[in-house]
């Protein structure tokens, strides 16, 4: 029965090892050393260790180093990373196996994420980072040291740190103090401009009035404008339609008149053209009339002369 006891005891730790271990006893394990210089709150031995999001290993110890010349301080978190974890493909010089050197100038960088919102608990997270600088600290001994980045955390902490909030602060103390100037200057000015404000609206409004006054009277007035335009328009075309008898009388004679007054001018135009037959013939109808009238002036001479001329003639005695 003790036999038997024992026996089972064993059997139990063995499996409690096996359990807990996750049958890591049996495997092949890498040494690495990550030193970061941020707080490591979170980060526990026996962590994970993955590289996006597949375990590769665990934190094996966590340790602080400070440096007594300026006083800076370190934390080397040493890893176990299991070697059967990865394995390496189209690699000629490699039997299956990548080491760790490689994978360190490959660009494998190590940081801390975050397992658990709620706990906060943190693991180590590794990836392959070419573009990134490699920054080493040293002092690991034998143990390959794996260079850490910053985490999103600590890369928040330090833009929020970069920013210049006391100039921030100040500069929004004199916002807010302006604003506050500004408030008591409306608040005194404000007052006199709303008395000013509803004077004019006052103002406005009588002018509305009487000018809304003014268009009905201008209305009324237009209206009986117009309802006399409308009657004269009528007269006026009434006295069109009596007197269009009369009208084409007046310019039938008028026509008559200009048909006159064109064969006078034709006439006229004949006496004072200078080859017409009319103008040569009153010619010499003047020549004959100034002839009879040089005749009659000597016959009426010579009676003057010799009265008894008229009774004897020019040669009687």
């Amino acid at each position: 029965m003790v036999g038997g006891f024992v026996l089972g005891g064993m059997v139990l730790a063995v499996a409690a090892i096996l359990l807990f271990g996750g049958m890591t006893l049996f495997t092949t394990k890498t040494a690495a050393v990550v030193f970061f210089e941020g707080s490591v709150a979170g980060l526990q031995i026996g962590a994970p260790v993955t590289f996006r999001g597949v375990r590769v290993g665990a934190v094996r110890s966590i340790s602080l180093r400070l440096d007594l010349q300026d006083l800076s301080a370190a934390i080397p978190v040493y890893l176990d990373l299991e070697e059967t974890a990865v394995s390496a493909v189209n690699h000629a010089r490699s039997s299956g196996v990548v080491t760790l050197p490689t994978l360190i100038a490959a660009g494998l960088r190590a940081k801390l994420a975050t397992q658990s919102l709620v706990t906060g608990q943190l693991a180590v997270d590794l990836d392959l980072l070419p573009n990134t600088a490699a920054h080493l600290i040293g002092g690991g001994g034998d143990v390959t040291e794996i260079p850490a980045l910053p985490s999103e955390l600590q890369q928040i902490k330090s833009q929020v740190a970069e920013i210049p909030l006391r100039e921030l602060a100040e500069t929004a103390g004199r916002v807010l103090h302006s604003l506050d100037a500004m408030s008591t200057r409306l608040n005194t000015t404000i007052g006199p401009t709303l008395d000013s404000l509803r004077g004019t609206s006052d103002a406005a409004a009588a002018t509305l009035a009487t000018t809304a006054r003014a268009i009905a009277s201008l209305q009324t007035n237009a209206a009986g404008s117009l309802r006399n335009l409308d009657r004269l328009v009528a007269d006026a075309q009434h006295q069109l339609d009596s007197g269009s008898v009369d009208l084409h009388r007046t310019l039938a004679t008028a026509d008559k008149a200009l048909v006159q007054a064109n064969q006078m001018m034709d006439t006229a135009k004949d006496l004072i053209e200078p080859r017409s037959q009319m103008r040569a013939d009153l010619a010499a109808a003047l020549r004959d009339l100034a002839a009879s009238a040089s005749a009659l002036r000597g016959f009426s001479t010579e009676v003057e002369r010799n009265p008894s001329a008229l009774l004897t003639g020019r040669g009687g005695r």
